[in-house]
Formats: C-alpha cells, sequence, structure tokens
C-alpha cells in the first residue's frame, strides 16, 4: 500500500548532516535515504521559525499568501492571548489527500503548531503534543497498524534537536564530547532563552570551549534522531509499507550557533537559519540523484500531490522539476516590528528589512505589500554572493561592481512579492485566542519571558 511519511526535524540545518559535507558522522540514516533517492543541495525554508515555515510547507504558499506571520505574546497579567492562524478558506496538503481517500495523521511535540494555528486541517488524527520521540513514535505505530488497507500520508515533527539539547551518551562519545562535564547538561529550555537574550544585547560572548560543548550537544541530539528515522523504516517494513513508501526528511528551519553573536532561530533569514536538508527516498524516482538547482519548502505540497496522483489546487512548481522557468525561492520573517524578505537566485541572495509602523505591523496579515511596496523605504538591503561565501557573511550591496546585480535581484524580488497574492479571506478575522496551557509550554520554551 502506498504512504508518504513527512518527517521534519526542528532545527536541523544543513551543514550538520552529514550527507550535506560535514565531518561528523551524525545522519547515516538520512545519508543512505538520500544515496537511494533525491537530495537538494539548496533547499530552503521559507522561515526561520517554526509556526510560518510549517504553514508553507503544508500549503505550499509563503507567509504573505497564507498570512501566518507572528508568535504567542503574552504577559502574565493578560487575560486573553492571540496570534494568527490559518484561514479556513487556505486549502492544506492533508485536505487534498483526505479528499482523495488517504489517511492522514499527524504526529507532533511542538507547541507552535497547535490545534489553535488551523495547521490541522484535513488530518483525521492530529496530535500536537506528542510528547518526545520514542513516545511520539509509539502512538505513530500503534495507528499506523489500523486501516493499513488505505493510502497513508504521515507527519512527523521531532523537537529534540531544538534547545535543550538531550542526546544520548553514546552520541555525545561517539563525537568526543561528554555529556557529562558538558556545561550544558543541566541547561533548561528557560536557560537557553536567557542565554540568547544575554548575548543579544551583548552582555555575554561565548568562550571556545562553550561554543564547542553547545556543538557536541546540538550533533550529538541530531545523531540521536537519525536513529528514530531508522526506526520509522523498520514501523513501515512490519506493515508490509516500506517498499511502496516515499519517506521526505527535511528541517523546518535551521539553529545559529554563534555565526552572528547568537544562538536559536527567528531572529533573522541567514543561511544558518534557512538551507535546510531536504532528501525524498521515493520508488518513483531515481536512485543517487542530486538536484542543485535552489528550491523552496513551499514547494513539497505539489509535489507530494504529485507523487500521490493527486490534483493540485497550486499552480507552484514541483521540486522534481529542474528545467525553467521555475518559481522565485523566497523567505520571510516578521521580528517585532521588523520584516524581512530574501530571494536565492543561483549563487546569489538578496536580503531587505522594512521597519513597520504600528498600523503596517498590525495589519501585516492584510496586505504588507501593498503599504511597503509604496513605502519605498527599506530599511537595509543585503546582497550575498554564497559560491565564494556560503555562509552569507559578507555583504556586497554597497560595493560598485555589484550594483547591476544587486538592481537585477531588487527587481526579481519586487516582482516576486507583488505577485504574492493572499490566498486567505480578508474580511473574515484571522487572530485566534490560545489557551493558557499553549502559553505555558512556550513559556517552558523560553519563547516567553
Amino acid at each position: 500500500m502506498r504512504s508518504i511519511i513527512l518527517i521534519v526535524l526542528d532545527c536541523v540545518r544543513a551543514d550538520h548532516v552529514s550527507a550535506y559535507g560535514y565531518a561528523r558522522p551524525t545522519t547515516p540514516t538520512i545519508d543512505a535515504l538520500a544515496k537511494h533517492g533525491t537530495r537538494w543541495t539548496h533547499a530552503y525554508s521559507p522561515s526561520s521559525w517554526t509556526k510560518p515555515s510549517v504553514s508553507s510547507l503544508l500549503t505550499g504558499l509563503y507567509p504573505s499568501a497564507h498570512g501566518v506571520f507572528k508568535g504567542v505574546k503574552s504577559r502574565r497579567n493578560d487575560i486573553d492571548t492571540k496570534t494568527d492562524a490559518l484561514m479556513t478558506s487556505t486549502p492544506t496538503l492533508a485536505e487534498a489527500l483526505t479528499n482523495a481517500g488517504w489517511r492522514c495523521g499527524a504526529f507532533l511535540n511542538n507547541a507552535q503548531l497547535g490545534e489553535y494555528t488551523n495547521i490541522n486541517r484535513g488530518f483525521d488524527t492530529y496530535v500536537p503534543n506528542g510528547g518526545k520521540v520514542d513516545k511520539l513514535l509509539a502512538q505513530f505505530e500503534a495507528w499506523l497498524k489500523t486501516e493499513s488497507n488505505r493510502p497513508t500520508f504521515a507527519y512527523l515533527h521531532f523537537l529534540e534537536a531544538h534547545w535543550p539539547y538531550r542526546p544520548r551518551r553514546r552520541h555525545m562519545k561517539q563525537f568526543g564530547g561528554d555529556r557529562d562535564t558538558n556545561c550544558y547538561r543541566d541547561f533548561s529550555a528557560k536557560d537557553y532563552g536567557k542565554l540568547r537574550r544575554e548575548m543579544t544585547k551583548g552582555g555575554k560572548v561565548l568562550s571556545a570551549s562553550e561554543l564547542t560543548d553547545m556543538v557536541d550537544m546540538y550533533d550529538g541530539a541530531i545523531r540521536r534522531l537519525d536513529g528514530k528515522i531508522k526506526l520509522v523504516r523498520a514501523m513501515l517494513d512490519e506493515v508490509g509499507m516500506l517498499d511502496e513508501a516515499t519517506i521526505v526528511v527535511t528541517a523546518d528551519h535551521g539553529e545559529e550557533l554563534n555565526e552572528h553573536g547568537s544562538i536559536g532561530h527567528g531572529q533573522d533569514l541567514s543561511q544558518v537559519l534557512t538551507h535546510v536538508p531536504l532528501v525524498i527516498s521515493s520508488p518513483q524516482h531515481n536512485m543517487g540523484n542530486q538536484i542543485s538547482q535552489p528550491v523552496s519548502l513551499a514547494e513539497l505540497t505539489p509535489t507530494l500531490l504529485d507523487i500521490a496522483d493527486v490534483a493540485c489546487p497550486w499552480s507552484r512548481g514541483n521540486l522534481f522539476q529542474q528545467s525553467p522557468p521555475r518559481e522565485p525561492v523566497c523567505a520571510e520573517l516578521l521580528v517585532g516590528r521588523r520584516y524581512e524578505q530574501s530571494l536565492w537566485d543561483k549563487e546569489w541572495k538578496i536580503v531587505r528589512s522594512y521597519q513597520l509602523t504600528a498600523d503596517e505591523h498590525e495589519n501585516i496579515n492584510s496586505s504588507p505589500r501593498a503599504t511597503l511596496l509604496a513605502q519605498q523605504s527599506p530599511e537595509s538591503i543585503k546582497l550575498f554572493n554564497l559560491n565564494i561565501d556560503p555562509q552569507g557573511a559578507t555583504n556586497l550591496a554597497d560595493q560598485t561592481n555589484a550594483q547591476p546585480k544587486l538592481h537585477e535581484m531588487i527587481k526579481k524580488l519586487d516582482d516576486w512579492w507583488s505577485a504574492c497574492t493572499p490566498q486567505y479571506d480578508q474580511n473574515k478575522p484571522i487572530q485566534v485566542t490560545v489557551n493558557n496551557d499553549i502559553v505555558q509550554r512556550l513559556r517552558d520554551l523560553g519563547y516567553i519571558d
């Protein structure tokens, strides 16, 4: 029986995956999938944190089209905590598959993806608080064994590479680290959140040994998760689904490890936060294929519908399509009142940011393009040549010889943004109230003070 298993590894950046050239053997299972499937060397997340990124991944739309930009913000004395959510009129991958007779289940452990987001639409089983990876996989396995006579789509979202990193001792030892003497062994998510705020304010700089300890914990956590992907394959094999299974492994975003004096994610659209692994192992496609064309995870929905032989309501292209014309590869982010957008074109990348007024921030879900394009005053524009500067460390926007390329990239970004039509009903409210349990879980993760 056909199945599509989408595995999203929270916070896993491409350059810490051994299939992408990382020196440490962090991902032997992913490496094997890449060897027998297709690997995209330049896949980019549509944002640098979970909620807008996954909304794009499951709708095939960018944030300016699906309208999900904002996180959950709460003060301890607030009565109601509100955030944005997908409109019911926005079609989703799971809805398209369900309407075609597939059974769809999601097993997650991320408070950013609760049912309040409306991302659950189309899933007959949606477990947003599945717990740690072993508990989550036990629930997935039990579900997998029911109704196995129907084509199956499962979305698994693992949080273990998110802070606080919790690798096994054996994985730390494999990379020369010692979990018991690591300076972050007792760090909670709140401790990481506090450290991040101190670094952002300039009051804390990581020493070489502190950074080494953090990378050891992060890499060990990735290695642990890679073993869980192997377990997923074993579960599929047990129920007779492995031979016809399409397995997708990717990440919702990356993780900064002091590259720009910070840690974590969601602060900008830098390479370490947007360049993610993407591997698809499918009986329908060639073994060992590698695609270097830049692609967006927003293209995953139409690709999976094509694999499932289900009609796609989106015009966006297929990830396996290499010949032009291809749609631009972009990303968007809203941090406070700063709106940032980026576009990749082969080895070039442009990043543009705007400082919003209070009214623009409040109404960004309605139509940010009309307001900001008329404003014609970006706060900053950065240009990078990733061929010679893979992490985007050197801004070329002010260099004389880069001006023709800069203007070309600005034009491409303007054209994409103007064409990014909202798919939601602007006459309906898209603000939802978040319950106190979700607020507390996000507070426990260090996202809310």
